[in-house]
C-alpha cells in the first residue's frame, strides 16, 4: 500500500505541475495516424500499430496508446447543466485532470492509477460524441508514462484531402463503394460523403444530401440485435422523421438492419432517409443518410453504398 501511494503521489505530481497545458501542433513525418480516425500521435519509440489499426504498442506489450470513440459529450466548458453533471460524472473516475489547448482547441487530459498500471486519456469532445487516446503504462517508470503523455499531446487531426476521395472509400477496417459521392471525416471513426466533398459547405446552402458511417466498437449477441440497431436508429432521428419500414438485411456475410425513415412537417414531405446498422464480431457500423431532394435516386445509392460494405477485420 505505500508503495502504491508513492507512485500515486509521483504520478500526481506529474500531472499537475501546471495549471494550463497549450500547445500548437503541425503534423510531421513522425507522426503515425489511427485506421479509420482522423487523428495521427507520435508514438514512443519502439510503439507499433496493432493489427486493427486503433491502437500503438510497444515490443514488450506493457505498454500501449488506443483510441476510441465515446457516445457522449464532454464538455468542461459548458453552460449545458446537463453536459456539465456528464463531465463531472466523467473525470470524478480520475485522480488528476487537467484542461489542454491543442491548436486553440479545448481538450481534457485524465489520469489514475490501476493496480500495477497507469491509465492516462487525452479526451477529445465532438459533435457526435468524444474520442479517447488512452495510454496504458506499468506504474513503476515514470519515464514511460512522461513518454506516454508527451505522445497524448502531439496529436494533430488530420485533413480531410488525406483520406480517399475516389469510387471506392477504404481503410484498414472496411470499403465502400460510395456512389461518385466524395469523402469527408468529421472526427474520428464518423465519415460523411457528400458530393462536393464539402460537407459543411453542402448543408449550409441548406442542401442535405449525404450518407455517414460510423464505427463503434461493441460486441452486440444475435438475439440482441434487431434491438440493438433499432435503438441507435431511433437516437439519431428527429422527433418529426418515423421509421416507415425495416428489414433484416445480410451485407457480405454480415447480419444487420435496414431503416426507410421520412420526415414529414405540416402533413408535407420534407427529406427521406435510409439507415442501416451491421454487425461485426466486435463492432457495429451505422450507416445514415438524408435526401431532401430527389429522394427515390438517391436513397437507392445510400442504399447501395452500405450494401457494398465490406469488413477487413
Amino acid at each position: 500500500m505505500k508503495r502504491f501511494i508513492t507512485v500515486a503521489a509521483a504520478i500526481a505530481t506529474l500531472f499537475t505541475a501546471s495549471a494550463k497545458i497549450d500547445k500548437n501542433n503541425e503534423k510531421t513525418a513522425d507522426h503515425k495516424k489511427f485506421d479509420n480516425y482522423s487523428y495521427a500521435i507520435i508514438p514512443p519509440a519502439g510503439y507499433e500499430l496493432t493489427d486493427n489499426g486503433t491502437a500503438f504498442r510497444n515490443a514488450d506489450k506493457r505498454s500501449s496508446i488506443s483510441i476510441s470513440h465515446l457516445n457522449m459529450v464532454l464538455d468542461g466548458s459548458s453552460d449545458n447543466e446537463l453536459l456539465k453533471v456528464t463531465f463531472q460524472n466523467f473525470i470524478s473516475g480520475y485522480q488528476t485532470n487537467e484542461f489542454v489547448y491543442i491548436n486553440d482547441m479545448e481538450l481534457y487530459l485524465v489520469s489514475k492509477a490501476d493496480n500495477d498500471r497507469v491509465i492516462t486519456s487525452l479526451v477529445m469532445p465532438e459533435d457526435n460524441g468524444s474520442v479517447m487516446l488512452t495510454a496504458v503504462t506499468p506504474n513503476s517508470d515514470l519515464a514511460v508514462i512522461e513518454q506516454a503523455k508527451e505522445a497524448l499531446l502531439s496529436v494533430v487531426f488530420l485533413d480531410p484531402s488525406e483520406l480517399s476521395d475516389g469510387p471506392v472509400f477504404e481503410n484498414s477496417l472496411y470499403s465502400i463503394e460510395n456512389q461518385g459521392f466524395f469523402a469527408q471525416p468529421e472526427g474520428s471513426t464518423l465519415v460523411a460523403f457528400c458530393e462536393s466533398g464539402d460537407f459543411a459547405k453542402e448543408q449550409a446552402t441548406g442542401r442535405l444530401v449525404y450518407f455517414k458511417v460510423l464505427m463503434n466498437e461493441d460486441a452486440v449477441k444475435a438475439k440482441e440485435q434487431k434491438m440493438f440497431a433499432t435503438e441507435v436508429v431511433k437516437a439519431l432521428i428527429s422527433d418529426n422523421e418515423t421509421i416507415t419500414s425495416d428489414n433484416a438485411v445480410e451485407v457480405n456475410g454480415l447480419p444487420g438492419y435496414e431503416y426507410f425513415i421520412t420526415e414529414t412537417a405540416n402533413g408535407e414531405v420534407k427529406s427521406k432517409s435510409y439507415a442501416m446498422v451491421v454487425f461485426t464480431a466486435g463492432k457495429y457500423y451505422c450507416f445514415t443518410s438524408k435526401a431532401n431532394q430527389e429522394y427515390d435516386m438517391y436513397l437507392q445509392k445510400f442504399q447501395a453504398a452500405a450494401k457494398s460494405f465490406k469488413a477487413k477485420k
